[in-house]
């Protein structure tokens, strides 16, 4: 009984060792990316620094994908968007694309369409990558419990994924919206601005509601452009951040000005209230702003006090047009700047009868390099009309005879241009019939070639299974001499790109493209299970990768 105690107890404690043995704790490093993770955003600058300080030889290869990403988030948060982050990333995408780690595949996704979009990339590349991001986050169902654990507030999964969820989903719709897809861009949008309504993140919503705002408006959708507009303003004014307060004051007044000069009102009384509404929140968002100092209070002060102006002269205040119109030239310099208050403060001189200031402002727009020439030629038939009138009527005479050549002449250039359009409208309808055939064509060979490809794998994989189920003594012989029956060129071309491979490597990736278990590959080759897994380590050493599948499938004819 004592010797059967003593063996219990020595079993229990090998066991108990065992264990403790798989369970050694992380190298400190790789906790440490996780703290980092946590609050590099609050702290940026500790946050580059403890990655500076990082041993990397200790962090297994995903927590040195993880690094590569975290660093390049970093950069970008310094807007550091250079080779060394671009170099991160695809460091990053290399590792997650694919990987089961759907969480880091989907915020290395979401870096890049950062990086590409802050690098004027195409707008296309930018939106694919942020739809490679929603798709990733989707498919997430866990992540690492240290997200968890050294998160600075309290939190868990489910609420890590919404997270990464619905800011993608806020960068997606404003892509959509910046490419032209607003209801698109609206169903996104609006997918973010609940999510950050139910948890009551205001700043998250006061990034969000502008572009669905806007998005709404392109639509036409005034009411719910309103609305979005207003509950950004109702979370400026919770933070009690006046600049933010002062920015949903300008939108709204552009909101109004924009909805009084592009819709039709049954009754004017309604175009004149859009026009007191704009110059309300143009008023209200100056005052927001009364100390406020700073670029980003300097340049919503200037659109405001434009606004203002824009309004006056609708309402055909003048006086107060004038007034506001010269404040917001007075504010920034550039003639190009102010085109529109150069017209706005001609005509209301004009309006006014100042003909000397009216005259100021049409030269100032002349003197811009654009096509306001009517502005100036108005002030000067003011001027000169009594004078001229003479002389038009002594030659309206002589132009009669010129005009009707003229026309004439124009009437057989239009004709000619007709003729020629058809002509080209016709060709080109010609060609793209041709093409879409041609096009059809193409589809149906390609159709063809894979439903081919197709049977051929299918007919392979049921010879490779039949020969292994009867067990022949050349059973790896036949197999390889069946895939090399139907790919003749596949086995050349992967021993080419990977010149390393020995022979029995070569036949090992080949076997690996079939269903085989590791047992059953070893069978077939006459060798240990264990020896098996070496050659696949050995293989994945030179290859870069251990899905002997996919390495083949590369190289099929």
């Amino acid at each position: 009984m004592r010797l059967f105690a003593r063996t219990l107890f020595f079993l229990a404690t090998v066991l108990l060792t065992a264990c403790a043995k798989r369970q050694t704790p992380p190298p400190l490093e790789e906790d440490m990316l996780y703290h980092v993770e946590c609050f590099f955003q609050s702290q940026p600058d500790s946050a580059m620094q403890i990655l500076d300080t990082l041993n990397l030889s200790v962090l297994s290869e995903k927590e040195r994908a993880h690094y590569c990403l975290l660093r390049a988030r970093v950069n970008d948060f310094f807007r550091k968007r250079d080779s060394e982050t671009d170099s991160l990333l695809h460091v990053a995408e290399d590792y997650f694309a694919g990987s089961k780690d759907k969480y880091f595949e989907a915020m290395t996704y979401f870096t890049l369409a950062r990086q590409y979009g802050f690098k004027s990339e195409s707008k296309q590349t930018v939106l694919d990558y942020r739809l490679k991001a929603l798709q990733s986050i989707e498919q997430c169902r866990h992540v690492d419990e240290r997200l968890v654990r050294f998160s600075l507030k309290p939190t868990d999964e489910q609420n890590e994924i919404d997270r990464v969820k619905y800011a993608i989903h806020q960068r997606l719709g404003m892509s959509y919206a910046g490419t032209g897809y607003h209801r698109e861009g609206v169903d996104h949008l609006k997918l973010a601005d609940d999510y950050y309504a139910e948890t009551q993140n205001l700043r998250g919503r006061i990034i969000t509601v502008f572009p669905l705002g806007m998005s709404y408006l392109a639509l036409g959708e005034y009411d719910s452009c309103l609305i979005c507009y207003q509950n950004g303003l109702h979370c400026a004014e919770m933070l009690g951040d006046s600049i933010e307060t002062a920015y949903f004051h300008k939108a709204l007044s552009e909101y109004y000005l924009y909805r009084q000069e592009t819709q039709h009102f049954d009754n004017k009384e309604d175009s004149i209230n859009m026009l007191h509404q704009a110059v309300a929140e143009c008023r209200q968002g100056l005052d927001e702003l009364r100390h406020a100092e700073g670029m980003m209070a300097q340049s919503y002060r200037y659109e405001l006090i434009s606004n203002l102006s824009r309004a006056y002269f609708d309402l055909q205040q003048y006086d107060s047009c004038i007034r506001y119109g010269r404040m917001a030239v007075e504010m920034v310099s550039g003639d190009e700047n102010h085109v529109f208050h150069y017209k706005h403060l001609y005509r209301s001189y004009k309006a006014l009868d100042d003909a000397e200031n009216a005259a100021l402002y049409a030269d100032k727009l002349l003197e811009i390099d654009q096509d306001h020439g009517e502005e100036r030629r108005a002030v000067a038939e003011v001027k000169d009309e009594y004078d001229k009138q003479l002389e038009l009527q002594r030659v309206e005479h002589e132009h009669q005879t010129k005009r009707l050549k003229l026309n004439f002449l124009i009437a057989v250039l239009a004709l000619a241009l007709l003729a020629t359009w058809l002509f080209i409208n016709r060709y080109r309808k010609n060609k793209e019939l041709e093409t879409l055939r041609l096009r059809e064509e193409h589809l149906q060979l390609q159709s063809e070639k894979e439903r081919m490809t197709h049977e051929a794998s299918e007919n392979l994989l049921r010879r490779a299974m039949k020969i292994f189920a009867d067990r022949p003594d050349d059973a790896c012989q036949r197999i390889l001499a069946e895939f090399n029956a139907t790919y003749p060129k596949s086995f050349e071309r992967l021993k080419k790109a990977y010149p390393d491979l020995t022979e029995q490597e070569l036949g090992l990736c080949v076997l690996g493209y079939f269903p085989f278990r590791a047992k059953e590959i070893a069978q077939l080759m006459n060798m240990q299970e264990g020896t098996v897994y070496r050659y696949r380590t050995l293989i994945r050493r030179k290859t870069g990768t251990d899905d002997l599948k996919t390495l083949v499938s590369r190289f099929l004819d």
